[in-house]
C-alpha cells in the first residue's frame, strides 16, 4: 500500500499558519496555557477543507496533543489524539496514531487501552515504534501484567 502525500498549504495561509504557531509555542513555553491552545485551534481553523489533505491540521494536533501531555490535561488529550484520527491519511498502515494514542491512554491512567494502541502501533512498526521513546512505554509493553493484571 502506498504512502499518501499531503499537500502544502497555499503560500499566502503558510506564513500566518507559522508565525500563529510560533506563538502558541512561545505561549506555551511561557506557561500562557490557555492562549496557546486557543492560538493552536486558529491554526487549525486556517487550514482549508478537506484539512486531511495537510499536514499541517494532524501537526497541530499532535502539539496539542503532546502539551496536553505535558500539564497533565488528560481529557484534552483524549478528545485531540480521538480526533486525530480524522485528520491522518496514511492510519491505516503507519503506527504513530496509536502510538501516540497508547501514551496519552498510558499516561491518564488507562492501562488497559494503552496497551490496545501500543500492541496495534507495535504491529505496524515491527516495534520501530518504541525507538527514540521513553523506556517507560516499552517496559510497559513488554510487561503489561504489573500494570493491567492482564498478559
Amino acid at each position: 500500500m502506498a504512502i499518501e502525500k499531503y499537500l502544502d498549504l497555499p503560500d499566502e495561509i503558510y506564513d500566518k499558519f507559522d508565525a500563529l504557531s510560533d506563538e502558541a509555542y512561545e505561549d506555551f513555553v511561557n506557561k500562557k496555557y490557555q492562549s496557546s491552545f486557543e492560538k493552536y485551534e486558529r491554526c487549525l481553523a486556517m487550514i482549508p477543507e478537506p484539512k486531511k489533505d495537510y499536514g499541517d491540521a494532524s501537526n497541530v494536533i499532535e502539539w496539542m496533543v503532546e502539551n496536553y501531555l505535558k500539564i497533565g490535561d488528560y481529557p484534552n488529550a483524549i478528545k485531540w489524539v480521538e480526533d486525530l484520527g480524522n485528520y491522518l491519511k496514511n492510519k491505516d498502515i503507519l503506527g504513530d496514531w496509536e502510538f501516540l494514542k497508547g501514551k496519552v491512554y498510558y499516561e491518564a491512567g488507562d492501562p488497559e487501552k494503552a496497551l490496545e494502541n501500543f500492541r496495534v502501533a507495535h504491529d505496524k512498526t515491527k516495534g520501530s515504534c518504541f525507538e527514540e521513546q521513553d523506556k517507560k512505554y516499552i517496559t510497559f509493553f513488554k510487561n503489561p501484567a504489573k500494570y493491567t493484571g492482564s498478559k
